[in-house]
């Protein structure tokens, strides 16, 4: 395994530099695994640090203690489809969509209160409908264990494509089991290009300039 392959010379590397610390950084895959490994090495090496960025769901909420959330801090940013995507969800939605097969009633409903696309433009009674529908819906079919991304979630959004909107870009956390409890169904739903490692570089980097802005005023 990856722990075992790295243990030993990490170890030696920071017995010889008594100064340094270990710090695991990592995306996608990579962050996950930088995720798992903090967990494991939580008491082999004290002081250690974890940075997830577009980390996948690795485990349940129990499973990273309240005193290891300091230093696993996992990045998700807007609309990431891996942030919400595990067994658990892929088996809470496919009971919905189950029972939204086989019951016309249901499903036309849904339809004919959720012709437009803005929401601002539906009814309040129709709102209202939709959400005590949804938790109908939630509390008869989604019963199974999920995985969430690990540690403290920061929720980072902005628009990725313009060049002068540094303000706009936020950095803010989340609860994830309340964030991510649902897997949504939308046409982007499993759009990768809201996964790329270079949406996570510019906007980091715009808050880095934008805090650095602040600091010279």
């Amino acid at each position: 395994s990856v722990s075992k392959k790295t243990h030993q010379l990490i170890a030696s590397e920071l017995e010889s530099n008594p100064d340094y610390q270990l710090v695991l950084v990592g995306h996608s895959l990579g962050g996950g695994v930088a995720a798992v490994l903090g967990t494991l090495w939580r008491e082999t090496f004290p002081g250690l640090s974890v940075y997830a960025y577009g980390c996948p769901c690795v485990g349940p909420m129990d499973t990273y203690p309240k005193n290891l959330n300091e230093s696993i801090i996992s990045v998700v940013g807007e609309g990431d489809p891996f942030s919400s995507l595990s067994l658990g969800h892929l088996a809470d939605i496919s009971a919905a969509l189950s029972k939204l097969c086989v019951d016309d009633e249901l499903r036309n409903e849904i339809l004919n209160r959720t012709k437009t696309k803005n929401l601002d433009e539906m009814s309040v009674d129709d709102l209202r409908w939709c959400a005590s529908t949804l938790h109908s819906l939630q509390a008869f079919d989604t019963t199974t264990e999920k995985f969430y991304p690990p540690g403290r979630v920061l929720h980072m959004r902005g628009n990725l494509f313009s060049l002068n909107n540094v303000e706009e870009v936020t950095l803010t956390e989340i609860q994830p089991e309340v964030a991510f409890r649902d897997l949504k169904l939308h046409p982007r739903m499993f759009d990768l290009s809201l996964h790329i490692p270079h949406r996570y570089e510019v906007l980091l980097s715009r808050i880095w300039c934008n805090a650095n802005k602040k600091k010279v005023k």
